[in-house]
């Protein structure tokens, strides 16, 4: 039973996932095998999407643990239940920590069959640019499992997300896996005292995650240092395309690592964009080559879906617009980030179900239960086929704007390049050394 609940847990996750973000990238997601019994620690910076994304993008299941009072929301009692998630009991929450005996026994079970345990340790979902400090409650689960138990093979594995604008939707996700760690490293000191033993590895899950995950001294130095990637890392003279997260996120991190000043590089990055602003332009419409046959091609491709989309784009924006908009103004209404984007995920999903439920039930008394299940089922398809409409149109419009513009502004895309090239020079010049 256990199982068949994984796996519609698992299923959900990858479709909320899908239609949540636009793109979900996964660096060195092979280094979790299966069958290895697994600790994975992962930075909380997206509330309840950090743990569906996990769900979806990894090659296997992760059982989860989780704050005691999330079982007190009663729209999130039936997907934690279906999850799995094991509750976790703390002491600010008014909860006695004794209960946690329970939960750690749990976990230790499941590593002894094999099974990936996940944490948040954390222990917050939160809007800092850096990693917050760690629990030891990973630790003593991974040392308790592998050494007090005697489970052969226990490792722990650190795994880092990052967004490039997290409570948006339709945007990006990023998965980055760090090497597994074996347990078994830390026996001798557990032996010596269990107590530095957990926090060493503490400390050093710590180190592993902080090389995965976004860290940063501001959300100014990552917002900047993201943007400057994307700029040096988009080839010119291509069909204008996005820049993978995962060479984004490398070449941002080495940056915001380099000792120094990072002003010359701000100074020349900023001119750029100014440049951009005035045109009215992108980078990747500045860096696209619009007398390729194979934009040509692109275009006429793109037109060619829009129109043929076109109608049942139209049914699916008559029937979702009221309720995205209603939940579009509720998911504005949290101050924390990663809440807006749970409130946004969750709050769709249960508006756009019963909106669905609700179809096929008028349609059935209406036409016949063939019609309510046509109905039922055409509506999610036209909404999927409205998202991605709306998305291929833009990116059709920002070709042609970009073509035009570029044009009529060709004495002065020279010198709009040239502020290019020193923004690239610079980012690619401190990588081996201090930024001048």
């Amino acid at each position: 039973m256990r199982r068949v609940a994984d796996g519609v847990m698992g299923t959900l996750a990858r479709l909320l996932v899908h239609i949540f973000f636009r793109r979900v990238e996964v660096e060195h997601g092979e280094a979790i095998a299966p069958g290895v019994p697994t600790v994975l620690v992962a930075n909380h910076t997206n509330g309840l999407v950090d743990g569906l994304l996990l769900m979806a993008a990894l090659r296997r299941y992760p059982r989860f643990l989780g704050k005691s009072t999330l079982f007190k929301i009663l729209p999130l009692w039936p997907f934690l239940k279906l999850a799995g998630v094991v509750p976790v009991y703390r002491s600010k929450d008014g909860e006695s920590t004794s209960k946690n005996a329970g939960a750690f026994a749990m976990c230790r079970r499941l590593l002894a069959h094999g099974g990936m345990v996940a944490l948040f340790p954390e222990g917050i979902s939160h809007d800092e640019p850096s990693l917050q400090p760690l629990k030891t409650g990973a630790a003593r689960i991974a040392l308790g499992a592998a050494l007090d138990d005697g489970v052969d093979g226990v490792v722990t594995v650190a795994v880092g997300l990052a967004y490039d604008r997290k409570a948006r939707f339709r945007s990006r996700a990023l998965v980055r896996v760090g090497t597994p760690q074996p347990a078994s490293v830390w026996a001798e000191q557990y032996r010596r005292d269990d107590h530095d033993a957990t926090r060493a590895l503490t400390d050093d899950m710590a180190a592993r995650l902080r090389a995965v995950s976004p860290d940063y001294a501001s959300w100014v130095q990552a917002e900047t240092l993201g943007r400057v990637a994307e700029v040096v890392d988009r080839p010119m003279g291509v069909v204008p395309a996005e820049v993978d997260l995962v060479r984004r996120e490398r070449l941002a991190r080495a940056l915001a690592e380099v000792p120094g000043s990072h002003d010359a590089l701000y100074e020349a990055f900023h001119r750029y964009e100014r440049d951009l602003a005035l045109l009215g332009l992108s980078d990747a419409q500045v860096c696209a080559s619009y007398r390729s046959g194979r934009l040509r091609l692109m275009l006429v491709w793109a037109v060619v879906k829009v129109v043929g989309a076109a109608p049942f784009a139209a049914f699916g924006a008559v029937v979702h617009v009221v309720p995205y908009q209603i939940m579009k103004k509720v998911g504005t209404v949290p101050t924390n980030e990663g809440i807006k984007a749970t409130v946004k995920l969750l709050g769709c999903f249960a508006s756009f179900t019963l909106l669905y439920i609700g179809l096929g039930v008028v349609f059935g008394i209406e036409l016949g239960w063939a019609a309510g299940i046509v109905a039922a089922v055409a509506a999610p398809t036209c909404g999927y086929v409205t998202v991605l409409f709306s998305e291929r149109v833009k990116r059709v419009g920002g070709a042609v704007a970009g073509a035009r513009a570029v044009r009529s502004r060709r004495e002065v895309i020279d010198t709009v390049l040239a502020n290019r090239r020193a923004v690239v020079d610079l980012a690619q010049g401190a990588r081996d050394g201090p930024i001048p």
